[in-house]
């Protein structure tokens, strides 16, 4: 049976909090607990960032959250970091954590938001960081980390002549692909090079150590994306060694979405 939400309940918790915050500040604003999160975050695209309140990137997206207290003195204190996805809530998070920096790979398109819950308590008195303090009542942000929707294209050329444009073929645009396969063939059916790391460099226009002939060879591509679409990609690929190593073609593939 789904939870029903109680506003009563939610109005009752408030009215506690701030009881409890205005009996602390009548005794000075120096006893009064705070907190400050932040985080910083990665993408497989090499999107980084240290941050207060969001972050956008190309899934799967590596995040260290961190948080501060401010004026604890004798207070003790009980946390859990909170995570939840769009269209879901905080009081009903799909994880939670309970290290005090806990790094988290994000590999679902979309946002997430993640919020700090932490008691205070010295003796009777309480101060609570809750959902009516992240995002609620005019409060404090929750943090949010947005992957993108995913994005794949591969160029039909490159030349690896070694002036270090160009040289290697691979992606020519990726966002949030989570899995990644692509091989290269001869227009005979050969095998010349496999990769897996759709942010690694690609081929570089050799087999077993030697450059292949400058002509005409074929990629093959099987992918994932954080968003739950999947990409095949079939298409020549031109080795030109001797071309101008500005060329660049206006011709890519997204493959075929299933």
């Amino acid at each position: 049976m789904k939870k029903q939400n109680n506003p009563q309940k939610g109005r009752l918790r408030k009215s506690i909090l701030l009881t409890a915050l205005s009996a602390l500040m009548s005794q000075g604003a120096c006893a009064i607990p705070t907190i400050r999160t932040v985080f910083s975050a990665a993408s497989n695209a090499g999107e980084i960032g240290d941050t207060l309140t969001t972050f956008e990137g190309s899934a799967p997206i590596t995040a260290r959250f961190r948080f501060e207290i401010l004026n604890q003195e004798d207070f003790e204190s009980d946390f859990e970091w909170r995570f939840c996805h769009e269209g879901g809530t905080l009081e009903e998070p799909y994880m939670i954590r309970y290290e005090e920096e806990p790094e988290v790979v994000f590999t679902q398109a979309g946002t997430d938001s993640i919020a700090l819950y932490i008691t205070f308590t010295r003796g009777e008195e309480k101060v609570e960081y809750r959902r009516y303090y992240w995002n609620q009542y005019d409060g404090a942000p929750a943090l949010t980390i947005k992957a993108s929707e995913s994005v794949l294209t591969f160029p039909n050329a490159f030349s690896p002549n070694g002036d270090q444009r160009n040289d290697t073929y691979g992606p020519k645009e990726y966002r949030s692909i989570v899995e990644f396969k692509a091989i290269i063939f001869s227009r005979t059916g050969q095998k010349l090079y496999e990769w897996t790391d759709v942010s690694s460099p690609g081929w570089d226009g050799t087999y077993h150590g030697k450059k292949v002939r400058d002509g005409v060879y074929f990629v093959y591509v099987r992918a994932k994306g954080a968003d739950g679409r999947t990409f095949t990609i079939k298409k020549d690929v031109n080795v030109l060694t001797s071309f101008d190593s500005t060329y660049s073609s206006s011709s890519s593939s997204e493959g075929t979405a299933e």
